[in-house]
């Protein structure tokens, strides 16, 4: 064996030493680490299957309670849908807050469910799209009593060109105008809906009815 040789296996000893060595300081964090990560990935899976379990369950009350709507049980069907609004996961939650103040509306009870919209509309836990349509649904079930400049501020992104709800914005929009004496402003968004092709329907009739009705 040559000299380079033998220096070559002493240092591949010491190498090997040194390894073990760390290994014996070391090694446990290693393990522990590991075991950490399992538990991680496990706690992860349990809380995706919880989730998925928690969405299921969510679903099929919230299925119970709209079939409970369409039977007649209403007193049944509001407190189910009064009950997922608080409790069931995101999703769910809002839809069950959305058809629990739309039951109380077609009991006549508009102004709880008037409440319920405006409370949705200011809850920051809430998406941004159910916000936003939960703040139009509001609009529209006080557009008779509400200060019509305060309501016209609030909605004011609604009606942007952006917004997915702008054709029913730009309609409560009017409504407020014209409930504020500004017949032309009122007018003047009746028509850009009314010539409008893309604009619904519904609301297109209803603007066509207006100018109509105003002889414009």
């Amino acid at each position: 064996m040559t000299t380079d040789q033998f220096i070559e296996e002493v240092d591949a000893d010491l190498k090997r030493e040194r390894q073990l060595a760390l290994w014996h300081r070391y090694g446990r964090y290693a393990v522990a680490a590991a075991l950490l990560a399992i538990i991680v990935a496990a706690a992860f899976v349990g809380w995706r299957n919880y989730q998925e379990n928690r969405r299921a369950e969510a679903g099929q009350a919230y299925a119970i309670a709209v079939d409970a709507a369409g039977e007649g049980k209403i007193d049944e069907a509001l407190e189910s849908f009064r009950r997922l609004g608080t409790d069931a996961p995101e999703g769910y939650s809002e839809l069950a807050r959305l058809q629990h103040a739309a039951q109380l509306a077609r009991q006549g009870n508009e102004a709880a469910a008037a409440e319920v919209y405006d409370s949705m509309a200011k809850d920051s836990e809430v998406a941004e799209p159910f916000r936003n349509l939960a703040l139009l649904l509001y609009g529209l079930s006080v557009v008779d009593r509400a200060d019509p400049a305060v309501l016209a501020d609030r909605i004011k992104s609604l009606a942007a060109a952006t917004s997915p709800w702008r054709y029913s914005a730009q309609e409560l929009t009017a409504l407020l105008a014209r409930r504020q004496g500004d017949d032309k402003s009122a007018r003047d968004i009746f028509k850009r809906l009314a010539d409008d092709p893309a604009t619904p329907p519904s609301v297109r009739a209803r603007a066509a009815e207006f100018l109509a009705v105003s002889g414009k």
